[in-house]
């Protein structure tokens, strides 16, 4: 089922606000915008309240932290068992996401590893699974484009106007 939002310009304006630097106050915002700080707060509890905005979070440099191994893992698993399966993967603090896919997989694992070892010895754990019957495992080379924001704007990159 598809979820939407009734948003109107005035909020995509402040998303877009928010996606640059989160951390602005609701008077910078108001300025940036022309509008009273009130009505950003408002707005932006009513989007929070919604679930539109479901937290605030840094964006950390994860190569800084040790996470220096970037990988995408297809998951076989046996029939009826996915959910039981990726909950458990989720668990690990390694799984970045874990996506229900289409193909000769059913689960894609995207992950991010200290080192070849350490990717070694998830691949291998995720082995052990009795309803895991195989793993098709992808190394990143180089990240090209990563970008956590989600886009707010109605326009369409390709079509250069309203979707």
């Amino acid at each position: 089922m598809r979820r939407t939002s009734t948003l109107d310009e005035l909020d995509r304006s402040i998303l877009e606000e928010l996606n640059t630097d989160a951390r602005r106050s609701h008077r910078e915002l108001a300025h940036r915008l022309k509008v009273s700080p009130t009505t950003v707060s408002s707005r932006i509890a009513r989007m929070e309240a919604q679930g539109v905005i479901r937290g605030y979070i840094p964006v950390l440099d994860d190569e800084q932290l040790g996470w220096d191994l970037w990988a995408a893992v297809g998951i076989r698993i046996s029939k009826g068992r996915l959910r039981e399966v990726e909950e458990r993967l989720a668990r690990d603090p390694r799984a970045y996401a874990i996506y229900d896919v289409t193909g000769d997989n059913d689960a894609l694992l995207i992950g991010r590893f200290r080192d070849r070892r350490d990717l070694d010895r998830f691949v291998k754990h995720a082995l052990q699974d009795p309803h895991v019957e195989r793993t098709n495992t992808q190394v990143v080379l180089n990240r090209v484009k990563e970008d956590h924001r989600v886009p707010v704007s109605r326009l369409s990159p390709e079509r250069g106007g309203a979707e």
